[in-house]
């Protein structure tokens, strides 16, 4: 699902307008292969007008003060999954940590270059994982009676 607000209905008096693309589908597949899912397509089409005020709106001479600028964004968004068994627990653990140390360093690779311009220095980063390490402990001995 891609969920986004249309601008031009922030402050209307009825609320917010939003767009909503979604995929639904059920698939087969093996453990490790890839699927993709349909494109959500997406056209936004759009226009600016800049001009010098007062000279902007001048008779035939007021286009010398003003420029104009169309755009159009095409987006197709694509969803790939691969999906992946996990059969115990440890595995869950180990695959669910490697994750998020993957996330955590692509965090921490993608931090602003310092500048004394501009305040902002640093990009949240998620916090190191704690993992916490079990041993297998041994079962408790019977009771024996007396």
């Amino acid at each position: 699902e891609v969920s986004s607000v249309l601008a031009s209905t922030t402050t209307a008096t009825n609320g917010p307008t939003t767009n909503k693309r979604t995929i639904e589908s059920n698939v087969l597949v093996e453990d490790g292969a890839v699927v993709v899912l349909g494109g959500l397509l997406q056209d936004e089409y759009g226009g600016n007008q800049e001009k010098v005020p007062g000279l902007g709106d001048l008779p035939f001479f007021g286009n010398l003060f003003k420029s104009e600028s169309r755009s159009r964004k095409k987006t197709n968004l694509m969803v790939f999954l691969r999906p992946v068994v996990l059969r115990d627990a440890a595995s869950t653990q180990q695959f669910s940590a490697d994750r998020y140390e993957q996330m955590r360093t692509k965090q921490i690779d993608a931090q602003p270059v310092e500048s004394s311009l501009v305040p902002i220095n640093e990009a949240p980063v998620m916090l190191q994982l704690q993992r916490n390490i079990t041993t297998p402990t041994a079962a408790p001995a019977p009771a024996t009676q007396p």
